[in-house]
């Protein structure tokens, strides 16, 4: 995720400098560059049809024309959008983009044909009509082509951008059509717009060559509350595509009614019919030369700096404000100078905060949609109800505009405040999409929408053949119908499949209905099942109505599981009761240690603190087994004398794993002696574990020893405590703390990115130092802000899907402050190494290098720093220099870690800490894991030596470790098969780290070997306290097995 190419300052060419201005990267300037030249083309075409038919309608009487012309254009145009909303369902995207412009290019004949032959109102009106049709085709075409090329971060780059190649054209069209016009030939106007979308067609082909131009029919997502029908039905079930639409109907009928009153005031200004479509045409070469620039300089710095949602409000705001100001001027004026002069001033800026700023964001809010639902969002918006706005402005200046002139303006200022409204809706409605667009996949049962019918289906899902079905059906009328299910009880527990009868069991246990005695008893004393037995002498055990001499045979009973079942439902509902206790006691005395084990458990999950003094006892026992399920149920009882001992034993290197354990289920009492503990000592992993029972124990006194690690300077510490902490939830007086703390994390990543740039032999370790803070900056925004949806940013920012990439950053560029988006913007994004050092410098302020990264290293230590970095760097030093930075170290910070201290004159380890690291690097397995991980593992390798002949392990010998070869050769033997050979830097075993399994073959030394072993245990402890370590290992193993799947199915089907 941490990537930059360049690693020195390069020269910067004018192309690159223009591309960074506007906000292209690279590999996009071909794409922006097609998309720029096409609009420029269709930009020309529809001004010249815009300007040939407004000429036409404003020789014909437009006080009434124009409103008949928008209202027929507006049915026209519904119909046209009907149409194509048909074939987009039926048609590849390409194909259709290309018929579209077909089309446009017919549209363009019929209205050239129209102006040959019509001179009637009629004819004017059939031309606006035409010009529409041919805008709504065009619009719907390049925006639907844009839509699917483009992600959501894209998107917001660039829609801006290609989009304001139709602004230069327009304006060029504009002078074009006075000049044309002068000599009365709108003719001439419509063959150029027909060569311009000739030449449309043409880019768009080569667009589609080379851009994979289609809408993928992808799963919906899972809904978490059923739509309302309307929706469901009309808006595809987005309620943001229902508000956007719902605007864009408001925003057109707005548009329609201050175009047409500068058109009417030009018009009542400039008799003459060539002064009137000079002056028109002038002003809208102003308009769209000023909305030029403003797109292509202003809008995307405009919408970084002020938000989505400021900068669709500032269109409607605007208007509304030249409204109330028209108000205002009427009583001062009535002049129709002063009119005409404020009309084209309100439709300039109108003009241009609209295409410049609201268009591009407008269709931003699409993006998050599933590709099908985002071109019908777009097509219901374009292609419905802006021709209702347009239809709805025609028809109420028509009726306004006749008979109520003098009160029309409240109307439209009445619009403008539903807009505003409604586009404040539209953005909650954007960010609910952006956050089911990087959430979950899959929902719990609870959180589903389940209609009606469904739930009545799964009652009858019960009766299925399928297990699956049933076991399916039992979990949601357990969490949904309890008293469904509580009927169906007795029927379920007589079922032939074993899962549906433990189901049902556990299912019951959690009912406050009178259990079936008949079926549970024939489950406790028949099934074939030891667990099932268990579980049902556990359900009779706990019977309120039960008599001693019912339970008796139960509590005493020859087999185990239902012994150890019936004790515990027996002292669950009583924990005096005489006989269960007898009964434990006989089995935490039996010499047995299985059963002294039994009853260590049944007091841990019964919290029996009678038998304290008997734990004591067994935390000394000679079987480690027993030892350890001592330590599990010290932590269920509240004890001094056990509490002192876990304490004391948790950084033990055998059992300090299991006292961490156990120390989580001892609840909020352990929390004062934890913080005596924590203040007594700066020991790393003793804080660490504090962390990580803290986090198990969710009490205000536990998050204020989280809160308080979470400021420590050492990060191992803090990232344990941050672990912790998302299991709590965000408290807002906390916010000022974990703010500085992101603070700390923001500038430390610019440093560290100035470091890899400046010092290329520190590039590779200060990337991975960069992908941990990357980690430890999402833990810290769980703090501050919602915590599903940042671990949703966060699994998007690392899915594979582009889509899905781009929805997280744009949820967290809502969201997060921008000096920290920008920083976790310039992790993620595959950028050269100095723009990322730019983009993060511009936004925090110039960086002070006076302080060199391998200094700074090295003052921070091991409290920042993995100890592969600090290696790296004391490894650039002369000997001398090396032995007296790594004594400031550790006379600064104690203890270090085995790695710098393997190579101290007092070292003894045989195979030292580094060439562990190489050694791992070698293997195949851990050749993508970056060394700073591996330098974790190597504390944990033990090293062995055998002889040749010897076995290492036997097959069917319990496998709890894996082994890497330092010297010799080994045999992997299948009786006197020999099935594989390994040698230095091979390894075997392998699986044995995540699953204790017998192993499947013998391991025998060819030569005398040296080995490094990593046991399960340890390997457990290290993954639980280095989560980068388990991320980086996990992905190893998974790769290891997906090539050794792929390898056996190529042999399957290679012929014999």
């Amino acid at each position: 995720m941490i990537a930059g190419a360049d690693s020195t300052s390069q020269p910067i060419s004018t192309p690159q400098r223009w591309h960074r201005a506007l906000g292209i990267r690279p590999e996009e300037s071909r794409t922006v560059g097609l998309f720029f030249i096409h609009n420029f083309l269709l930009g020309i075409g529809t001004i010249l049809i815009y300007v040939a038919a407004n000429a036409i309608l404003l020789e014909n009487q437009p006080d009434t024309s124009l409103p008949i012309a928008y209202i027929a254009s507006a049915a026209a145009m519904i119909g046209i959008g009907r149409i194509y909303g048909y074939f987009e369902h039926h048609l590849a995207l390409r194909s259709l983009a290309v018929r579209v412009l077909i089309a446009a290019v017919v549209m363009t004949i019929v209205v050239g044909i129209l102006v040959v032959v019509g001179h009637s109102i009629m004819a004017a009106v059939a031309i606006m009509t035409g010009y529409r049709i041919i805008y709504l085709l065009t619009n719907l075409e390049f925006w639907g082509v844009s839509a699917v090329v483009f992600d959501t971060r894209q998107s917001k780059r660039l829609f801006g951008v290609i989009s304001s190649g139709d602004m230069p054209a327009k304006a060029i069209g504009a002078i074009l059509a006075a000049l044309v016009h002068a000599h009365a030939d709108v003719l001439r106007l419509l063959l150029v717009a027909f060569g311009a979308f000739l030449a449309a067609l043409y880019i768009l082909q080569l667009t589609i060559q080379s851009h994979d131009v289609h809408a993928p029919q992808g799963a919906d997502r899972v809904a978490r509350r059923e739509p309302s029908r309307l929706i469901g039905k009309r808006f595809g079930g987005s309620e943001l595509i229902f508000y956007m639409c719902l605007s864009m109907a408001f925003l057109a009928a707005v548009a329609t009614e201050i175009e047409y009153n500068f058109f009417i005031n030009v018009k009542h200004r400039f008799h003459d019919q060539t002064d009137v479509i000079r002056y028109v045409s002038y002003v809208l070469a102003l308009t769209y030369g000023v909305a030029m620039l403003a797109k292509l300089l202003m809008s995307r710095q405009v919408l970084d700096r002020f938000g989505i949602q400021r900068s669709l409000l500032v269109l409607p705001w605007l208007a509304l404000t030249g409204l109330i100001g028209l108000i205002g001027l009427r009583y001062f004026t009535t002049s129709e100078t002063v009119l005409l002069v404020y009309f084209c001033g309100l439709y300039l800026l109108f003009e241009v905060a609209r295409r410049a700023l609201f268009d591009p964001v407008f269709l931003v809010l699409f993006q998050p949609l599933l590709p099908p639902q985002r071109l019908k969002g777009h097509t219901l918006a374009k292609g419905l109800y802006e021709p209702i706005g347009l239809g709805v402005a025609g028809l109420l200046i028509y009726v306004l505009h006749t008979t109520l002139e003098s009160g029309g303006v409240l109307v439209w200022i009445l619009l403008l405040a539903g807009a505003i409204w409604l586009l404040r809706h539209t953005y909650k409605r954007y960010l609910h999409e952006l956050t089911d667009a990087i959430g979950r996949r899959f929902l719990e049962s609870d959180q589903l929408a389940m209609p009606t019918v469904a739930q009545a289906s799964l009652v009858r899902q019960l009766q299925s053949d399928r297990p699956g079905d049933v076991l399916t059906a039992i979990s949601w009328l357990d969490t949904h119908n309890p008293d469904e299910l509580s009927r169906q009880i007795p029927s379920l527990l007589t079922h032939t499949n074993a899962s549906i009868r433990r189901r049902t069991l556990a299912a019951a246990a959690r009912m406050q209905q009178p259990l079936p005695v008949r079926q549970v008893t024939h489950i406790a004393l028949t099934d074939d099942d030891p667990a099932l037995r268990q579980q049902a002498a556990y359900l009779l055990g706990r019977r309120i109505n039960a008599e001693a001499a019912e339970l008796a045979p139960l509590i005493n009973h020859t087999d185990l599981a239902i012994r150890q079942g019936a004790i515990k439902g027996v002292l669950e509902l009583n924990p005096h009761d005489p006989a269960a206790l007898a009964a434990l006691t006989k089995l935490a005395t039996a010499a047995d240690v299985v059963l002294q084990q039994l009853a260590l458990s049944l007091i841990a999950t019964l919290r029996l603190t009678s038998f304290a003094a008997l734990v004591g006892e067994r935390l000394e026992s000679p079987s480690a087994d027993v030892r350890k399920a001592a330590i599990n149920a010290a932590g269920h009882l509240p004890s001094t004398n056990l509490t002192r001992y876990l304490l004391d034993n948790l950084t033990h290197k055998t059992i300090g794993r299991a006292v961490t354990q156990a120390l989580k289920a001892r609840g909020s009492e352990t929390i004062a002696a934890l913080r005596q503990v924590r203040q007594s000592t700066t020991d790393r992993l003793v804080l660490e574990r504090i962390a990580a029972v803290c986090g198990a124990i969710p009490t205000p006194e536990s998050r204020h020893v989280l809160n308080g690690l979470a400021q420590q300077p050492d990060v191992l510490v803090r990232s344990a405590a941050l672990r912790a902490l998302r299991r709590f939830p965000n408290e807002p007086e906390d916010d000022a703390l974990f703010r500085a703390v992101m603070q700390e994390e923001v500038l430390l990543a610019q440093r560290l990115l100035h470091g890899s740039l400046t010092d290329t032999a520190l590039t590779k370790t200060l990337d991975y130092e960069l992908s941990v803070l990357l980690q430890r900056l999402f833990d810290v925004l769980m703090q501050l802000y919602d915590s599903e949806t940042i671990a949703g940013a966060r699994m998007g920012i690392g899915h594979p899907a582009r889509e899905r990439r781009a929805n997280s950053l744009e949820m967290l560029d809502n969201l997060i402050p921008r000096a920290t988006y920008q920083t976790l913007q310039v992790l993620v994004d595959d950028l050269p190494r100095t723009e990322k050092n730019r983009i993060l410098d511009a936004e925090l302020g110039p960086f002070d290098d006076r302080e060199p990264i391998r200094a700074f290293v090295l003052r921070m230590g091991e409290t920042v720093f993995s100890s592969w970095t600090v290696d790296v760097v004391l490894r650039t030093l002369p000997p001398a220099d090396a032995l007296l930075a790594r004594q400031s170290l550790e006379s600064r910070f104690g203890t270090l870690s085995p790695l710098l201290m393997s190579h101290a004159p007092h070292s003894t380890e045989q195979i030292s800490a580094y060439d562990r690291v190489l050694l791992l690097s070698q293997a195949s397995l851990f050749s993508q894991t970056p060394e700073n991980v591996l330098a974790s593992i190597t504390p944990i390798m033990k090293e062995e030596e055998h002889q040749a002949g010897v076995s290492i392990f036997r097959k069917g010998d319990l496998g709890t470790g894996m082994y890497v070869i330092y010297t010799g050769e080994v045999a992997i033997l299948d009786g006197d098969t020999e099935l594989a050979r390994f040698g230095r830097g091979d390894f075997f075993g392998e699986l044995a780290l995540l699953d204790t399994e017998a192993r499947s073959a013998t391991a025998e030394a060819i030569t005398d070997v040296r080995l490094l072993r990593i046991d399960q245990d340890d390997f457990y402890d290290l993954m639980e306290e280095r989560s980068e370590v388990l991320r980086s290992i996990v992905k190893s193993l998974s790769g290891r097995i997906r090539r050794q799947n792929e390898l056996l199915s190529n042999r399957a089907t290679t012929p014999q």
